[in-house]
């Protein structure tokens, strides 16, 4: 090998590469180190680079930032050095360094270097991320309309910017930048936004396969052999959320209830440990959960394969957290998707979707990908675990004791600007009323305000709730009089929550799945009265709840006589899956 000294940086570079292919990063990093130790060439540059890379795939966090900062030093303009020094500040959780680094390449362009915009779109798309898992939404948006500016070419910064919008209540959504059209905005954005956008089925299917085609490649991967006979039948569930998440809250009763005679459950986990006892209980509920966390998607799916899962289960869909690269490998026969997306995911690779027919009526079939797989009940599974005593008070928690207490506690972003013009419309028709929300974040809760006033509402009568753990949530839930549900996007989860709380749920019934299915759980509780199919129906039975206590107390006391029924649901659905799936292995 030539000696790093007296080797030019060409020589450095092969050698590296040799040394790095042939799994000797360490004698890389130290051919580089040798090398800058003797030069102080402008090349230097690019072997500080080049070593910040090895450094970082090493994990030497540190020693690579530090690579690449003094790389920059030599060379302001080598913008991916800058680039790559704010992931290294990131993952040290020094976002503000990271977020300097970003805008630097920014402030680049705005200098008139222009050999820097493709580098800035990068990094304020980077910044972007960063912000939005920060939850500081406002600034996420404003780094990806800048991006944008430089580049409206970008359906991921596009997607992200559409979303980042929902969260924050900034209508119109698509509103769109200099160089964007609405329809532009509409095609990239995300299928998980286009469920709380518009209740057309058409579209949201149109939505779902325009972002599998641009996101994941056709997999030439064999599918698993078929079947063999045995006596009982392998289930698969992928999932990422079998915690205290909505998913895993709705699934601990049906794990336990599949009949084990026919059925072997095995969970195939990425959830985070929240060490709670809820997540102790689906550990429980399951013959075995295989953690998949730091498993690639081949070695995940080689794992699924290696168990002899007959059918796989995916808990995410097109959602966040989505682990579709497994799917693609096809490590079980026969796949399908339940709950964690409610709408068609255009995925290839599945089958089926666990449904039920009030939610996914069979003349909405032709809008799915997926055959549906129709369980008895609703697909969200109906049960019964009754909220205990109350800790808190209306004084306690910012509600007024005399006032009339509608809620809504939905995820903000499906909150639109027609629904929540319907819940002003109720306040004007029902002066003795209130609203209480989610304060999710403050951009927009004080959008929300903002259109309240603008409607001649006082924003006193909007009142936000700070977010909770699960169990207070559930307890504070039971000091309203009526809830509100959000449309195109219905409760899911919540819905379930709210008539375990014994508070009657108002609901508007679209053509989506998504839209359908609250309504799907009403309708197997029971409780068809409280569905509504227009927005001046949904309006006109809330303001006749909202101003008739003793009906309000009708509906409570059904509610109460049917929750015995209601405790008997997740056992019906796992039987019910159990028979399908057993008839859909046998087709």
């Amino acid at each position: 090998m030539t000696r790093a000294a007296h080797a030019s940086l060409d020589e450095v570079i092969t050698q590296a590469d040799q040394l790095k292919t042939a799994g000797r990063s360490e004698d890389a990093v130290r051919l580089y180190e040798s090398w800058l130790e003797t030069d102080d060439s402008p090349a230097r540059c690019v072997a500080l680079f080049n070593l910040g890379v090895l450094r970082s795939d090493a994990g030497d966090v540190t020693g690579a930032e530090a690579a690449y900062v003094e790389a920059i030093t030599l060379n302001p303009r080598l913008y991916q050095a800058r680039i790559n020094a704010g992931l290294a500040a990131e993952r040290q959780q020094r976002h503000e360094d990271a977020a300097r680094h970003w805008l630097a390449v920014a402030e680049a362009v705005a200098a008139g270097q222009r050999d820097a915009t493709p580098f800035a779109t990068i990094a304020l798309n980077h910044l972007g991320r960063l912000q939005e898992s920060r939850r500081h939404y406002a600034a996420a948006e404003s780094a990806l309309a800048h991006s944008l500016q430089l580049d409206p070419a970008q359906p991921d910064a596009i997607q992200h910017w559409v979303h980042l919008r929902q969260k924050q209540c900034t209508w119109p959504v698509f509103a769109p930048p200099a160089g964007l059209t609405v329809n532009k905005l509409m095609a990239a954005t995300s299928p998980l936004a286009m469920l709380a956008l518009l209740d057309d089925p058409a579209m949201q299917w149109l939505t779902a396969q325009t972002f599998v085609t641009r996101k994941y490649a056709a997999s030439e991967a064999p599918p698993a052999p078929a079947r063999a006979p045995g006596d009982r039948i392998r289930v698969g569930y992928l999932s990422g959320d079998l915690c205290t998440h909505a998913v895993g809250l709705l699934m601990a009763e049906v794990f336990e209830a599949h009949d084990r005679s026919r059925v072997h459950v095995t969970a195939f986990d990425f959830s985070p440990e929240d060490g709670t006892a809820h997540r102790a209980r689906l550990r429980r509920a399951v013959d075995e959960m295989v953690p998949i966390h730091t498993l690639s998607d081949r070695d995940a799916a080689d794992a699924i394969r290696a168990r002899g899962i007959d059918v796989l289960i995916d808990m995410h869909g097109l959602s966040s957290g989505a682990r579709p690269g497994i799917l693609a490998l096809q490590p079980a026969p026969v796949m399908g998707g339940y709950l964690g997306f409610i709408g068609t995911t255009a995925l290839p690779w599945l089958d089926f979707v666990i449904t039920d027919r009030w939610t996914l009526p069979e003349s909405m079939a032709p809008y799915m990908t997926e055959r549906p797989l129709y369980i008895d009940g609703s697909m969200i599974p109906l049960s019964h675990q009754p909220v205990g005593a109350c800790r808190f008070t209306r004084e306690a928690v910012g509600l007024p004791t005399d006032a009339v207490v509608l809620a809504s506690f939905n995820n903000i972003y499906k909150v639109t600007p027609g629904i929540f013009a319907a819940w002003l419309r109720i306040l004007q028709r029902c002066s003795r009323a209130v609203l209480w929300l989610l304060d999710d974040n403050p951009w927009a809760t004080g959008a929300l305000r903002t259109h309240a006033s603008n409607a001649r509402i006082d924003p006193a009568r909007v009142i936000f709730a700070p977010r909770s753990t699960h169990a207070e949530y559930r307890e504070k839930l039971t000091l309203a009089d009526l809830y509100l549900d959000t449309y195109p996007y219905n409760a899911g989860s919540t819905a379930r929550d709210v008539l375990d709380a014994g508070v009657p749920l108002v609901t508007l019934a679209g053509r989506t799945p998504v839209a359908r299915m609250a309504g799907g759980l009403l309708h197997a509780a029971g409780l068809e009265a409280l569905i509504t199919t227009t927005l001046e129906g949904y309006e006109n039975l809330a303001v006749e709840l909202a101003n008739d206590a003793a009906r309000r107390g009708a509906i409570r006391q059904d509610m109460q006589n049917k929750a015995a029924t209601w405790r008997e649901a997740p056992a019906r659905l796992a039987r019910s899956l159990d028979y399908q799936l057993a008839a859909l292995l046998r087709t």
